[in-house]
């Protein structure tokens, strides 16, 4: 059987030490997705990954994946070197933002710009724009699930071939995710963050916008549904935010598996998706929107494909007393969050994952390297 290798730094978890299971992340389930895709062409995937909890060789929900270990310092040097120690066709699922060598015909996917932070240090975004011109001088095709990334390449790096990148959002399933107005709880309001519980991903803005909202609307819950890296600070934080909260009792935090997240969010009412930098086009945005929850997202990278400010969803800055008095707005006018989750339905039915995949297979079909395989 052909064979293709993709690279990429989290799938398993080795971020908690749990190689047995897919780390809950947009990147690991985009990954989990195109190892469908691949399976359905009579192609076996292989995922190799960096791990910093040591080598592993595992298979996770049939999927056969690699584990090399790596420190932060040595992270670059170990993602390049992963394309020697297979002899399947490459497709790079991460990195395109670091100075590497890849492997002549090979694929990328960039996942969204993770580097549009306005406190980045100006070298350092000159260095990445060498990296993304050297991933444009090396690869075959990148595909990009949000505009920014192909604006961000016309602006500051040099190329002919148009066809060079491939804009191909990230995708829903509309027939999983759909809305249920019945599973929601009259005189609740139910304010949902399904995202991991992490810096990039506005978890610091939220709890401080949460404060508030608990304290002006006492018919609300917050609750929180996403991964956290045990130790890492971001998360020692929120949990003891949660523990000493004085709304304690109103805060809820689970962590859920793909399968269980469809019903998360027809019992929410409104969906909160407050990103600060790093983001594409949300998975989480695009399941809210699918699910007819109100959704009110930040103004960063591929939300701004998702969200027509006032229409679908509102779109704002990813400032705490913005995100507040947005959310406020939809607790206090329920008319608008029924006419935002009526039209966010609509929106989602353009990126139904039936499309995705259509998509994918005929990039898959072309790529000259595959076809060799």
């Amino acid at each position: 059987m052909r064979r293709v290798a993709l690279l990429t730094h989290s799938f398993a978890d080795a971020y908690n030490g749990r190689p047995d299971r897919i780390f809950g992340g947009g990147l690991e389930r985009y990954l989990y997705d195109l190892c469908g895709v691949l399976r359905e062409m009579g192609v076996h995937p292989e995922i190799h990954q960096l791990s910093f909890s040591g080598d592993f060789h595992t298979e996770v929900e049939g999927i056969e994946v690699f584990g090399h270990p790596c420190t932060p310092e040595t992270a670059p040097s170990v993602f390049e070197g992963m394309a020697d120690q297979t002899g399947a066709p490459v497709i790079y699922a991460s990195f395109i933002w670091h100075r590497i060598r890849y492997r002549p015909g090979s694929l990328g996917i960039c996942h969204g710009i993770s580097w549009d932070r306005a406190d980045l240090p100006a070298v350092e975004k000159e260095e990445v724009i060498r990296a993304v011109q050297g991933a444009l001088d090396q690869l075959e095709r990148i595909v990009s699930v949000d505009s920014h990334f192909i604006t961000f390449c016309r602006s500051t790096c040099v190329y002919e071939d148009e066809k060079k990148i491939v804009v191909l959002p990230n995708a829903v399933d509309t027939r999983r995710y759909r809305p249920d107005p019945a599973a929601r709880r009259p005189g609740l309001v139910r304010v949902l963050y399904p995202r991991r519980i992490s810096w990039e991903r506005g978890i610091i803005p939220m709890m401080v916008a949460a404060d508030e909202i608990l304290d002006r609307y006492p018919q609300t819950v917050v609750e929180f549904v996403g991964e956290a890296v045990n130790g890492s600070p971001v998360a020692e934080a929120f949990f003891l935010w949660m523990e000493h909260h004085p709304h304690r009792q109103r805060i809820e935090h689970r962590v859920l598996s793909f399968e269980q997240m469809p019903e998360a969010y027809r019992r929410a009412d409104i969906a909160v998706i407050p990103s600060i930098f790093s983001e594409g086009t949300s998975y989480a945005c695009l399941e809210a929107l699918s699910s007819g929850t109100a959704v009110v997202a930040a103004n960063v990278g591929g939300l701004n494909d998702l969200i027509l400010d006032g229409y679908n969803g509102l779109l704002v800055a990813p400032d705490p007393d913005v995100l507040a008095e947005a959310v406020g707005r939809c607790i206090r006018e329920p008319g608008l969050r029924r006419e935002l989750g009526r039209r966010g339905r609509e929106t989602a039915l353009v990126f139904d994952k039936k499309r995705w995949r259509s998509h994918w297979r005929a990039i898959l079909e072309e790529w000259t390297a595959l076809g060799a395989g």
